[in-house]
């Protein structure tokens, strides 16, 4: 029996479509907007490719989208309180980001996420859009944020904002896992 893909991937998926058809725009078309293959497009669009979080941000921001407008669930009132959405799974069981909230307002967009990483664990992000920065604060462990070359170590308690237009690493070299949460602003 096939897996089953995960609930994000089937949201995704029904939103991208959904936010496709609606500009009126072809695979071709949203695939060139958002500098992406078409054929990563067609196995996004079914629900058969586990994506970068870089991916999806370029989707959204080719349809007009917030990156939780693409990875909630479809119809999602954003009066409501709404669960997190799991939006990452490292090598690791208890690796792992959720979106927690975002916030669309005055040209500007904030994420807040919670994110854990098992020891010996390593995400590499993609570049955010020029003027993006983040917030972080560490819950418990020890997190190193790697970035252009210069490694910063973050205790429990210690927070770090930054400038994210530029790719960066979470690392956890410790032996517990790093409980960490981040603000994301972004340009909208």
């Amino acid at each position: 029996m096939p897996d089953t893909p995960p609930q994000v991937l089937l949201d995704v998926s029904a939103n991208l479509r959904q936010a496709r058809q609606f500009l009126g725009w072809s695979q071709d078309k949203l695939a060139t907007a958002a500098g992406v293959s078409r054929r990563m497009l067609v196995n996004i669009e079914s629900g058969d490719s586990n994506v970068s979080l870089g991916t999806l941000d370029r989707l959204a921001a080719a349809l007009g989208l917030s990156f939780a407008e693409l990875v909630r669930p479809p119809a999602a009132n954003p009066m409501q309180a709404t669960a997190p959405v799991t939006v990452w799974r490292g090598r690791h069981a208890n690796s792992h980001a959720s979106l927690l909230q975002s916030l669309s307002s005055a040209g500007r967009t904030v994420e807040l996420w919670v994110w854990q990483l098992a020891a010996g664990e390593r995400y590499e992000a993609e570049a955010d859009p020029t003027g993006s920065h983040e917030m972080l604060y560490v819950i418990a462990g020890e997190l190193e944020l790697e970035q252009a070359g210069t490694r910063r170590r973050l205790a429990a308690g210690d927070s770090l904002a930054f400038a994210s237009d530029c790719a960066y690493s979470y690392l956890n070299s410790g032996d517990i896992p790093v409980r960490f949460t981040k603000n994301v602003l972004l340009p909208r």
